[in-house]
C-alpha cells in the first residue's frame, strides 16, 4: 500500500513537475491578462492653441443634475479599461494633469481618448465625467504703462520727512483679455520701515482693478511684464512757511562808548513782517515761540561804523538771525515781493548828552 502511494505520488516527477509549471504559467497569464475597469480622477488644464493671441477666460461644465452651467474645476473622472497588470500600474502611478489646447473657433470640447494619450499598452477609457466643457475665448491685448513713477506709493517712511523724488525707468506691459484691459492698472509699493532717507532697488508690480471686475478672472487672465521695476525715492525733512505781518529786530551792536539810537528807515517801530520757511518740525515749534513770547526777536548784526558820526546800512531778510531753530530760512514776506523790494534801511544816530 505505502509503495503504491508512493508510485502515485513520485513516480514520474519530472514529467508531473513541466505539467505543474505550464499550468501555474497559464494561470498567471490569465490573471494578469483579466479585463479589469478603475475610476480615477485626473486634474485637465485648458489652454489656448494660441496662447499669444487668445486667452480663455472661461471654462464651464454642465452638471447632470440641474442642466446650469457651472464653473469647470478643473477635475475629470475617467474609467479605465484593461488587463490586470496595466490597470494595476495606473493604481500605484496614477496620471499626472494633462494639458489640452483649444482651437480659437471652439467654444465647446469633447474629452477624447486621443486627448490624453489612449488607448495604450491594452488599456482604454470607457467613461469621462463631464463629457465635454465649454470654453470662452477673447482676443488678447496688450497695454505699455510708461509713467511708473507716478503709480509708485511709498509707505512707512520718517515721520516729519516727504518725498523730494520718485523714479522708475522701467516701462510695463500689462496683457490680458480685450473685455477689460482698459479698467486694469498697475501698481508699486516701497516700504521705507521708518528709517531710510533713500530706497533704490526693485519692487514687484501689482495689478489693481475696480471691485465689480472679477479678482479671480484677473488672477487667471491678465500678466505683467516685467514682474518688477527698479525705483529710486529720495526723501527729505518736510517744509513749511510761516507768513508773520510784524516780529521784533533786535541791533547787534559792537561795544559803543556813547549811547546810540537805530531807527528803522521803512516801517514805525521796531517790527517788519517776514516769511520763515524750513523742517516743517521747527516751523511749528517757532510758531509755537511767537504766539507766546510776543517779544521773541530776530537778530541784525552791525558792521563797525563812527560813533561820532552815525551811519546808515541796510540788510536782508536771509542775513537776519535766528538761534535755536536749525533749518529755518528767513524770507521775503509776500507784501514785500510784490512791491519788489530789496532789503531794509536803518539809521545809526549818536545822542547828545542829555537825549534819550
Amino acid at each position: 500500500m505505502i509503495g503504491m502511494l508512493r508510485e502515485i505520488l513520485f513516480g514520474n516527477w519530472r514529467n508531473k513537475g513541466v505539467a505543474l509549471f505550464f499550468a501555474a504559467t497559464i494561470w498567471f497569464v490569465a490573471y494578469q491578462s483579466e479585463k479589469q475597469e478603475h475610476g480615477a480622477i485626473v486634474r485637465i488644464d485648458i489652454k489656448p492653441a494660441e496662447p499669444d493671441s487668445t486667452i480663455i477666460t472661461g471654462v464651464k461644465r454642465v452638471d447632470p443634475q440641474t442642466g446650469a452651467s457651472v464653473e469647470f474645476d478643473g477635475r475629470v473622472r475617467f474609467v479605465f479599461s484593461g488587463p490586470r497588470k496595466q490597470i494595476d500600474k495606473l493604481r500605484e502611478d496614477p496620471p499626472v494633469a494633462f494639458p489640452i489646447q483649444v482651437a480659437r473657433d471652439r467654444a465647446v470640447h469633447v474629452f477624447s481618448q486621443s486627448d490624453f494619450g489612449f488607448p495604450r499598452e491594452g488599456v482604454e477609457i470607457l467613461q469621462f465625467a463631464p463629457e465635454s466643457v465649454q470654453v470662452s475665448q477673447e482676443p488678447a491685448v496688450t497695454v505699455t504703462i510708461k509713467n511708473m513713477a507716478e503709480r509708485l506709493n511709498v509707505r512707512k517712511f520718517r515721520e516729519g520727512y516727504e518725498i523730494a523724488s520718485k523714479e522708475v525707468k522701467d516701462t510695463v506691459e500689462v496683457t490680458g483679455p480685450g473685455s477689460i484691459i482698459d479698467r486694469i492698472g498697475v501698481a508699486a509699493n516701497v516700504s521705507m520701515d521708518y528709517a531710510l532717507e533713500r530706497f533704490e532697488g526693485k519692487v514687484d508690480v501689482q495689478l489693481t482693478y475696480p471691485e465689480d471686475v472679477p479678482a479671480d478672472l484677473v488672477r487667471r487672465t491678465v500678466s505683467a511684464k516685467p514682474a518688477q521695476v527698479f525705483a529710486i525715492v529720495v526723501f527729505r525733512a518736510s517744509t513749511e512757511s510761516l507768513a508773520v505781518d510784524g516780529i521784533r529786530v533786535t541791533f547787534r551792536i559792537p561795544p559803543t562808548r556813547i549811547p546810540l539810537k537805530i531807527i528803522l528807515d521803512d516801517v514805525v517801530g521796531d517790527r517788519i513782517p517776514i516769511e520763515a520757511y524750513g523742517k516743517k518740525d521747527e516751523v511749528e515749534r517757532l510758531k509755537e515761540r511767537l504766539r507766546v513770547d510776543p517779544g521773541f526777536s530776530l537778530g541784525v548784526r552791525v558792521p563797525p561804523f563812527d560813533e561820532d558820526q552815525g551811519a546808515q546800512f541796510t540788510f536782508t531778510e536771509d542775513s537776519l538771525e535766528l538761534y535755536g531753530y536749525p533749518g529755518v530760512q528767513i524770507r521775503q514776506h509776500e507784501s514785500r515781493r510784490k512791491e519788489k523790494k530789496v532789503g531794509w534801511s536803518y539809521s545809526i544816530i549818536p545822542m547828545k548828552e542829555g537825549e534819550k
